[in-house]
């Protein structure tokens, strides 16, 4: 994938990870709209009907959201080496997992809070790591280009 292509998929990325949230705001504005508008009292079968439906979408832009975060922040961490906790492996969901979330609308894991977090932290820590060496040679260079052209200019 060239660089035009890969900038392009990141910039479809985050247009659809904008458009998700702005989806899952107006679903919400929609219930308590419904709720308002029908007077719905909780606890009434209406309520109840309307909730669950609410509920569902809600699940479903939730996992389309974490999808697109975790394949996200897994390209991040493994171009840049980082190591990614292991994914739960069981014949039911696990559900206290530390890094990971069962989502189940895609019947898959995504990373919690804290694995994204935990990802974040070290990907930014490798970052710094590869470039801190080559911050003073390039203030270096910075400075004897600068030097060289002033000479000139006399």
């Amino acid at each position: 994938m060239g660089p035009i292509s890969s900038i392009l998929k990141w910039r479809d990325d985050r247009h659809r990870l904008a458009k998700l949230r702005f989806d899952l705001e107006d679903l919400d504005i929609a219930f308590r709209n419904k709720v308002k508008v029908e007077k719905l009292r909780r606890g009434s079968e209406e309520w109840e009907r309307a909730y669950a439906d609410f509920d569902n979408y809600r699940e479903l832009y939730d996992a389309d959201i974490a999808q697109l975060e975790t394949t996200n922040q897994i390209r991040r961490a493994s171009a840049w080496g980082v190591p990614i906790p292991f994914r739960p492996i069981s014949e039911e969901p696990v559900y206290d997992d530390k890094y990971w979330d069962w989502h189940r609308p895609h019947a898959s894991y995504y990373l919690s809070d804290v694995g994204k977090a935990f990802l974040r932290r070290e990907t930014y820590a490798e970052m710094e790591m590869r470039s801190k060496p080559w911050i003073p040679w390039i203030a270096i260079g910075i400075s004897v280009i600068s030097l060289l052209v002033s000479l000139l200019k006399m």
